[in-house]
């Protein structure tokens, strides 16, 4: 299996009137759902894919609070989760308050394993 890609146009932001650049813009193509992940664990050991949803279920519930509570999430040599964001700024520290918050976001980190994977990855131009 490839990580497919297509090619799209894209003008020189400070440059408009140079001719645009064509590039590769990895697509996605498909999807893995837990439902996915917990029939071929069942596969691959004597745990049935009811079990093995209810534990990943939970975990992944887990992992919800805890990055919710601030918490840096280590799935072992996976990836790493953690929230992340931005913030308007301020004249002066003491003007810093939650309400300053603009947005924030789950910060993904891959591990060893999915960075070991993606480095022996193919790619396809998509069709």
């Amino acid at each position: 299996m490839s990580i497919k890609f297509n090619v799209v146009p894209r003008k020189n932001p400070r440059d408009l009137d140079a001719p645009a650049k064509y590039y590769a813009n990895i697509v996605g193509d498909g999807k893995t759902t837990l439902n996915d992940l917990a029939r071929h664990a069942g596969t691959m050991s004597t745990v049935s894919k009811a079990d093995i949803l209810a534990v990943l279920e939970s975990t992944f519930s887990k992992i919800a609070e805890d990055v919710a509570d601030g918490k840096i999430v280590y799935v072992g040599e996976y990836f790493t989760l953690q929230a992340g964001g931005s913030s308007t700024g301020e004249d002066k520290e003491k003007n810093v308050t939650a309400a300053s918050i603009k947005s924030v976001k789950a910060v993904f980190r891959p591990g060893k394993m999915i960075k070991d994977a993606l480095k022996l990855a193919t790619f396809q131009k998509k069709a």
